[in-house]
């Protein structure tokens, strides 16, 4: 087909491939967005952006606190009890001894009481915060323009409303709080220690510099193993779900093999960044255990000789300070365990945080001005003055596109791939912004509309039509959730869609599987024709889908079509060669201009470009349509009036009668 290659008997390309309504992606590359954040795991700006979201549950934060120092001055004396009450046995103080088991139970209730308050309070903030930051997410990504959505995948999107918020609401409750207690936690046990003995506190306290020392290295190392190890499964991941979705294009070409070697390959990279990161991760531990029992040694070597080169040793108060001094050395180093398990943790909320705070703040491309009117009425004149676009800077689409539409006019836009069709109609909508000239709907520029009220009077039926999860009804009256049953009906039986769905199980309160899975494509796309009618829009874009039914299935949606595009402006991105002939006029682009503009025999009788592609590709086409039209003619004509042809009967076989 030369340049128009792709139209064949599937009629004119659509220009993106299946995805209507939207350019080819313009972005960064798949794993771009991980990458990135990753790499700023620990940027304080994001701490500072992350705890405001606490201030509107200070009050409740306030007492999760409160709850959690409580718990942790309680936790944090048992040792110093438990000396207390070693010196009162070896004194022989039984009096003591029962007062102060009775102090310790009284401590440790004390410390569940509190901490179940604590769990309590953070679990029902956290879930307020997850409610807050979802919402506050899905309703900004809304309002964002459509070259977002060109530049994040899907998968990427839904990561940052479930997985990404899940940690920053973790961090901004349990993981927060251990910090806090964690601090408090340290500073009750080094003021404990310097009170009870501060020779002994600074003995302890000289293992930290060697162990900050270990930690920043593992840090370093363990920060850049997390990183490729988030790389190396997103690598994974991608591959995975390109290779399920495009299973059938897999085994057409027999690349099961090849496909299973690469798969292997990245599985292996994974691995190996798994092994390296769970070796380092295997090795802190050890280290702080170690670092424990060599702060513990020291503590009873030295304890112990100024003991032996004592004058006077007071057994009892010797065996308060060993004792307590042994076990809060373990209690000084619980802080830097957790450090380490919640490193992991705090890294993820930290990436996770840069890739939320990415996305609220991003500003949607296309706002309405400050004087913006609303468009109250409107009769569907259309006019495009020396309108121009590009996606990316230098690389123009559209170029000194001028035409002029009249109310109830149906334009038909025919074109190779890559001419501008889809941006064109995306341009009415006002998906896009124009880059330079202007876009007039009744003589209202439409930057100078607000959206909404532009929207409202525009329908669009995309070329793989999405159904909801629901019943028929409800995709139907989508855009009209307050229509009436017999105005859901009527608007089914205009578009010849009333004779399948009233052959449903249910109806039209038959539940729809995910897109609509459950109905044939023509029926999915008659759907999405009675959906358009029941919202009655006056300017209507339609990426044409007949290229994917058969026949016969295509002659009833171009009879719906014709009910559709009645009474009002349609812009149509066409495909076959019905559509194109009953358009008021054709408008051919070619490399972003329009190249013809006239009716189906007027661009004939030029021999131009549209000539030319119609002799090659339509002539047989035409013949087909001709022969289908004419036993679809009274079926029509039928469901139109409410009469319901009942099917053939079948004829016994010869094996029913014997």
């Amino acid at each position: 087909m030369g340049m128009f290659g792709g139209a064949g008997a599937g009629g004119w390309s659509s220009g993106i491939g299946g995805q209507a309504m939207g350019p080819m992606r313009h972005g960064r590359s798949s794993d771009g967005w991980d990458d990135e954040y990753l790499g700023k795991a620990y940027d304080a700006q994001v701490v500072r952006r992350i705890l405001p979201y606490l201030k509107p549950y200070k009050k409740l934060a306030s007492l999760a606190l409160a709850c959690m120092i409580i718990s942790a001055v309680t936790s944090f004396l048992q040792p110093l009890l438990i000396g207390l009450t070693v010196k009162a046995g070896v004194e022989g103080d039984t009096n003591r001894i029962w007062t102060l088991l009775g102090i310790m139970v009284g401590a440790a209730f004390i410390t569940w009481i509190s901490a179940y308050a604590q769990l309590l309070t953070t679990a029902w903030i956290g879930n307020r915060l997850l409610l807050q930051l979802r919402t506050e997410m899905y309703d900004h990504m809304q309002g964002l323009s459509l070259s977002f959505y060109d530049e994040m995948e899907v998968g990427r999107m839904i990561s940052r409303l479930t997985s990404d918020v899940t940690v920053m609401q973790e961090l901004l409750t349990s993981g927060s709080l251990t910090f806090l207690a964690d601090f408090v936690g340290l500073s009750v046990v080094v003021i404990v220690l310097l009170s009870v003995d501060w020779q002994l506190a600074l003995v302890t306290f000289a293992i930290v510099p060697p162990l900050i020392i270990v930690m920043v290295w593992w840090a370093r190392h363990a920060k850049a193993a997390f990183v490729n190890v988030r790389v190396k499964i997103s690598a994974l991941y991608g591959t995975l779900a390109e290779n399920v979705s495009g299973v059938r294009a897999v085994q057409s070409m027999s690349r099961e093999d090849e496909n299973a070697r690469r798969f292997d390959a990245l599985n292996q990279e994974n691995r190996r960044a798994n092994i390296w990161a769970g070796m380092l991760s295997a090795a802190i531990m050890p280290v702080i255990e170690l670092a424990v029992a060599i702060a513990t040694c020291a503590v009873v070597i030295v304890g112990g000789m100024r003991a032996l080169n004592a004058s006077d040793v007071n057994v009892a108060h010797l065996f308060l300070v060993l004792t307590s001094f042994t076990l809060y050395v373990g209690r000084f180093f619980d802080p830097i365990r957790d450090l380490v398990l919640q490193y992991t943790m705090l890294q993820r909320a930290m990436a996770g945080g840069e890739r939320i705070f990415e996305v609220l703040d991003t500003e949607p491309r296309i706002k309405d001005r400050e004087d913006a009117i609303e468009l109250e009425e409107v009769e569907g004149r259309v006019d495009f003055d020396n309108v121009y676009f590009h996606y990316t800077e230098g690389v123009p689409i559209l170029q000194g596109i001028d035409l002029h539409v009249e109310p109830g006019e149906t334009i038909a836009f025919v074109g190779p791939t890559g001419a501008g069709k889809t941006t064109i109609t995306s341009l009415v909508s006002r998906g896009y912004e124009v880059t330079g000239g202007a876009i007039r709907i009744d003589g209202h520029d439409i930057r100078d509309v607000k959206r909404r009220s532009l929207t409202r009077h525009m329908g669009v039926v995309l070329q793989n039509p999405y159904l909801f999860s629901g019943t028929v009804r409800e995709n139907i009256a989508y855009g009209r959730p307050e229509a009436t049953d017999e105005a859901v009906v009527a608007a089914a039986k205009a578009v010849g869609a009333d004779d399948f769905i009233s052959r449903l199980e249910n109806g039209y309160d038959t539940v729809l599987q995910q897109r609509g899975q459950n109905l044939s494509v023509g029926q999915r796309q008659l759907i999405s024709f009675a959906r358009a009618i029941l919202a009655a829009p006056r300017i209507l874009v339609l990426d044409e889908a007949t290229a994917y039914v058969d026949t016969q299935t295509e002659v009833i949606i171009q009879r719906a079509l014709r009910e559709l595009l009645k009474n009002r402006t349609s812009f149509v991105i066409a495909h076959r060669l019905s559509t194109i002939r009953e358009a008021s006029r054709i408008v051919v682009l070619d490399q972003g201009r329009i190249a013809e503009v006239g009716s189906h025999d007027e661009l004939l009788a030029k021999g131009g470009i549209y000539s030319n592609l119609y002799k090659m590709t339509y002539e047989q086409e035409q013949a087909q349509q001709a022969a289908a039209m004419v036993g679809e003619d009274e079926a029509f004509a039928r469901r139109r009036r409410g009469e319901v042809q009942p099917p053939p009967q079948q004829a016994p076989s010869p094996a029913a009668g014997s």
